[in-house]
């Protein structure tokens, strides 16, 4: 696979993911069009969906530094091409975020926590405020999820007559585990849908919130706990493979 390819599938990839994703956040907060987080977590579902038809023929569709760290461990792709994936997964969540914020800044009345929460993500979930975490319950929330997401991900894919259906199955995964964790913590499982549009948002008013709201909670929880999560879930995938060989 060509470095080409990799940018390119990568960027147009995670840019569809995060224009669904984000966006639909934007409509629930700042365009109030949506009330409910099943209604959130179907276009999370969409946006995964297409991103993956999107890519897959370009760069294999990680569109996540979690599966790239998961095909890492798996010696599916080498360290520098680890790195253009991440780098491109980064490039496309921050022009999405760029342009959703192009397109809705007409209806962001505060720069606040709530808005910034379009973009970055925080804990507890500023949506849901009467839910108290911490940030060693954030950190478990956001690695259970990621190790969900990538241990059953990596189920799907290596199941032949799934191979056709798998972008599906994957979106849906992804959105019965915001559904779930999303409460607590919005639900990141992604560092680069994380760190693009929260990077986007601290230079487009939202500085106090960025990076200064729970201290390093932003890099404990959505960063450092989802790689965690996805290298926890690939050594045991491996294990059991060789288990039932």
């Amino acid at each position: 696979m060509t470095t080409f390819k990799i940018l390119s599938g990568e960027i147009i990839g995670t840019f569809i993911l995060i224009i669904f994703g984000c966006g639909s956040i934007s409509l629930a907060i700042n365009f109030e069009i949506l009330n409910s987080l099943y209604q959130v977590a179907l276009f999370w579902t969409a946006g995964v969906t297409l991103g993956i038809y999107a890519s897959k023929k370009l760069s294999g569709a990680h569109i996540n530094p979690c599966f790239s760290i998961a095909t890492l461990i798996n010696k599916e792709i080498n360290f520098i091409q680890f790195l253009t994936y991440i780098f491109a997964q980064l490039i496309g969540a921050i022009l999405a975020a760029i342009s959703l914020y192009l397109v809705t800044r007409h209806k962001i009345s505060t720069y606040s926590l709530e808005t910034a929460s379009v973009f970055g993500e925080y804990f507890p979930n500023p949506s849901n405020p009467e839910i108290i975490t911490s940030t060693k319950q954030a950190f478990f929330a956001e690695l259970s999820a990621s190790f969900l997401l990538i241990f059953i991900i990596l189920i799907i894919i290596n199941i032949k007559k799934l191979q056709n259906y798998s972008p599906i199955l994957i979106g849906i995964l992804v959105g019965v585990l915001i559904c779930f964790y999303a409460p607590y913590t919005q639900c990141c499982m992604n560092p680069a849908r994380d760190f693009g549009p929260r990077l986007v948002s601290y230079f487009l008013g939202w500085e106090e919130f960025a990076f200064k709201y729970n201290n390093l909670g932003w890099l404990n929880v959505y960063i450092i706990a989802p790689l965690v999560g996805a290298s926890l879930a690939t050594i045991l995938h491996r294990f059991v493979v060789r288990l039932k060989s």
